[in-house]
């Protein structure tokens, strides 16, 4: 049994939580807290006429952005194992049950939120098996074969993204609807979706049937993001790097604890990013990477990184000011053109250039030429074959959509 944890521990939410869908929330918006401050300041500087002392910092030009491989050290990948294990925890009682009365749970994450990877961690610790998705010629065919070798009820298996299984084209959604009906029947055993909520959104409103068991990762609050970041940072916690924004010099994440103690003002920076990013992990990573700076040392440069990592031990990262870190933004003249192929990205969380010229109402040389705009916009981006909505450029893109009336998810 767990001896009783003090009360500030207790108030500190646990990074890996999962819940209904309808208990999900996205952070707060520090706007009053911002507020509070400001005002705060002007009562220092003119009710007491005492001018505000300054405090410490690191000029724009004494600075650099953190090279790649330290980047890597101090804000690496996340791991899913941890997030993998808190879902087997979460679904321990559904697990235990010998015939439950929903065969089928759906996880249901925003793109680069990490549910897909999450669960096929799971799927490795359990020992179940992932269902291959359909080709995109079954999935217009509406293949009835797929998937194969999944027809009893004491099968078990893991199907980490169901966005694989359908396109938006009239002659896409008919295996996708019959695969939804089959499993939430417990014709094909015991399973667990994973599905992206901009495809979520989408299928709610094309397949009726009953609505299954619905989980998804509690956002990201600012204690939550401080958490990892600083897990990610110091992993085994015993030589933590400093991070400190580089204008006021105040602490970003938790201070030493002498100075913890003395009171020592911490920076708003992660409420900021919370909010930007609306609690979405691999959205926040992306830009607190970008904002992370350090004061040019060649010798530290120059050694081979396996050799420099313990070097970065107590070594202060200094993390720009929200207002100096660019963000991706729609080009200048955007309209349909971007509207239709982002939206459509989303939908499909990444498609092959061939694919969307087969799918969208744009010639292929306008899908080519769109994308390429988004591209140098840093709201699109290529990997391998596939083109996605960029981690920093998610934000904008989602924005735009909304404001131009489109479908979108409800993260």
């Amino acid at each position: 049994m767990k001896t009783s944890e003090p009360e500030t521990e207790k108030a500190v939410p646990p990074l890996w939580q999962y819940v209904l869908i309808t208990d999900f929330h996205p952070p707060a918006s520090p706007v009053t807290e911002s507020v509070k401050k400001r005002l705060a300041g002007f009562r220092r500087l003119f009710l007491r006429g005492e001018p505000e002392q300054e405090s410490p910092f690191k000029a724009s030009d004494d600075l650099r952005a953190l090279p790649e491989w330290q980047c890597k050290r101090v804000a690496p990948e996340p791991e899913w194992r941890a997030s993998a294990e808190a879902l087997t925890l979460e679904l321990q009682d559904w697990l235990d049950q010998e015939k439950p009365g929903k065969p089928v749970i759906v996880l249901v994450g925003p793109p680069h939120g990490g549910h897909a990877a999450t669960l096929s961690a799971w799927a490795e610790q359990q020992g179940w098996p992932v269902l291959p998705p359909p080709s995109a010629e079954q999935i217009l065919a509406g293949d009835d074969t797929w998937p194969s070798g999944h027809g009893s009820a004491g099968t078990l298996w893991v199907f980490p993204t169901l966005v694989r299984a359908y396109l938006r084209h009239a002659e896409g959604l008919s295996l996708v609807r019959r695969f939804l009906d089959r499993v939430c029947s417990g014709d094909l055993g015991r399973g667990i979706i994973g599905c992206d909520s901009w495809a979520w959104a989408f299928l709610r409103r094309v397949w009726r049937g009953r609505l299954p068991v619905t989980l998804t990762l509690q956002a990201c609050d600012k204690d939550r993001l401080a958490d990892h970041f600083r897990q990610l940072a110091d992993p085994s916690g015993d030589r933590p790097i400093l991070f400190r924004q580089s204008d006021n010099g105040r602490y970003v994440l938790e201070p030493p604890e002498a100075e913890a103690a003395s009171g020592v003002e911490t920076s708003n920076f992660l409420q900021l990013l919370a909010a930007h990013s609306r609690g979405i992990l691999g959205v926040a990573r992306a830009a607190w990477r970008a904002s992370l700076q350090t004061e040019p040392d060649e010798k530290l440069t120059e050694e081979p990184p396996d050799k420099s990592a313990r070097r970065m031990a107590g070594q202060t990262v200094w993390v720009l000011p929200w207002s100096q870190i660019s963000f991706p933004a729609l080009p200048s003249g955007a309209g349909r053109d971007e509207a239709v192929v982002l939206h459509t990205l989303l939908l499909h969380n990444g498609l092959p250039l061939e694919l969307m010229q087969q799918l969208l109402p744009l010639s292929p040389s306008q899908v080519m030429e769109t994308l390429l705009r988004l591209e140098d916009s840093g709201l699109a981006v290529q990997a391998d074959t596939v083109w996605q909505v960029a981690q920093r450029g998610y934000p904008a893109a989602r924005q735009f959509l909304q404001g131009n009336g489109y479908l979108i998810d409800q993260f």
